[in-house]
């Protein structure tokens, strides 16, 4: 008997060490991104896998789990470290799960390119919240650069390679 619970633990164990490198690594990537600019932030893409969890959640009618907090966590942690205002990912979040999700959900027929949109709007709508706020509060507004056309357009072809079966 003793040695299934241990086996149990171990299974736990490997889990939460796997899942705490990971998040290390992750964390390590995206302090590279500031530093090397051509590398990118992640910001779409952990954008689109929150919306993607968030609409398990409701599908299933099941609470958050870590990976929920893990990302958001990690969205504000990548939208401050790239010098968006803080909760402009959350109120673009917020804005387009609850009054434009069933909209586009239905619209795209091919989930492909809904993961796409999700990408290029977790940027666009971040970059648009980020800079009324900075005008708001009379602070200097973020540039468009292409650098966020290039990010958009690797982390699409990453979220679909991850994502394309997640989202029926």
């Amino acid at each position: 008997m003793q040695t299934i619970s241990s086996m149990q633990r171990n299974s736990c164990d490997k889990y939460a060490l796997k899942n705490l490198v990971f998040w290390v690594f992750l964390i390590f990537y995206e302090i590279l991104t500031s530093i090397y600019t051509s590398l990118p932030p992640f910001i779409g893409l952990f954008f689109a896998y929150a919306v993607i969890l968030k609409y398990e959640k409701d599908k299933n009618y099941e609470d958050f789990t870590s990976k929920w907090y893990q990302t958001i966590i990690f969205l504000f942690f990548a939208e401050q470290l790239h010098g968006f205002e803080l909760f402009s990912i959350a109120i673009s979040f917020c804005v387009f799960y609850y009054f434009m999700f069933k909209f586009s959900f239905e619209g795209f027929k091919l989930r492909n390119i809904f993961l796409t949109f999700l990408v290029f709007y977790g940027y666009i709508s971040t970059f648009l919240v980020s800079n009324l706020i900075s005008y708001f509060n009379s602070n200097q507004v973020l540039n468009l650069t292409y650098e966020y056309l290039m990010y958009a357009v690797f982390e699409s072809a990453v979220c679909v390679l991850l994502f394309k079966d997640r989202i029926i």
